[in-house]
């Protein structure tokens, strides 16, 4: 076995680091950051905008539409029977039975002609909601750990000069 000794400036004789030794504080910073970036990636995942809270939201729009017109509309029944119909359906022919089904006519057009607008908007920015939530969540965990590992480095500089 090959031990390489070196002299410090004390002229006490230690063994050379190899390169890829970390230091204490360094090994910290290490879990640390992964510990918090694994909290973040949970919480990303919890947030993160799905196409079905999309396609839910939209049903939800199209069912306070009707109430408009008929107060009643879909009493007694469930929102996940209601989404689930809407979902097996397709959701033009869904809307189209809605409307038919609680006599909404051309006085409704407006309403869900936003409600349609304002689906297509959320389906087609749902790419860029995700990647700014990620974009996000990247500086939340980078800015915090770029400070620690400033604070180190700082701190490990200035403890190697005492010694």
């Amino acid at each position: 076995m090959n031990v390489t000794l070196h002299k410090d400036r004390s002229g006490i004789w230690s063994r050379a680091q190899r390169r890829c030794d970390l230091k204490s504080w360094q090994r910290l910073w290490l879990v640390t950051g992964g510990a918090y970036l694994l909290m973040l990636v949970a919480t990303g995942w919890l947030l993160m905008p799905e196409r079905r809270q999309v396609d839910k939201a939209m049903v939800f729009a199209v069912t306070e539409e009707a109430r408009r017109y008929d107060g009643l509309a879909f009493v007694g029944d469930s929102p996940e029977k209601i989404f689930e119909a809407a979902r097996t359906q397709g959701y033009g022919p869904w809307i189209a039975q809605v409307r038919k089904a609680y006599r909404i006519g051309r006085e409704g057009d407006g309403g869900f002609d936003r409600i349609g607008r304002e689906y297509r908007q959320a389906v087609e920015t749902l790419t860029s909601r995700r990647l700014k939530l990620s974009g996000w969540l990247f500086v939340a965990w980078a800015v915090p750990m770029g400070g620690l590992y400033a604070m180190g480095s700082l701190i490990g500089w200035i403890r190697q000069g005492r010694s």
